[in-house]
């Protein structure tokens, strides 16, 4: 079974959340979007129920990851299972 990522910034447009729970997996990259987003910014908490504080299908990452963080991420993720 194929497995779908879906990388965004922790701020900005979230029209993701649209998207059926279990169905991605979601890397977070934060400080990834700092101008510009203003026009599409809804909320500048990720609340719990767009992105759960817990959830193994969830992975955060800095901006200014290097190289091993991100591949490390992505192995992460294709291991969690519903």
């Amino acid at each position: 079974m194929a497995n779908m990522y879906v990388v965004v910034g922790d701020r900005g447009d979230t029209d993701y959340e649209e998207l059926i729970s279990g169905t991605h997996k979601t890397v977070i990259v934060k400080g990834l979007v700092t101008l510009g987003s203003d026009a599409l910014l809804r909320s500048t908490d990720l609340r719990d129920d767009i992105v759960p504080s817990e959830s193994p299908f969830i992975g955060f990452l800095k901006v200014d990851s290097p190289v091993k963080e991100i591949t490390d991420i992505f192995k992460q993720l294709s291991k969690a299972t519903a």
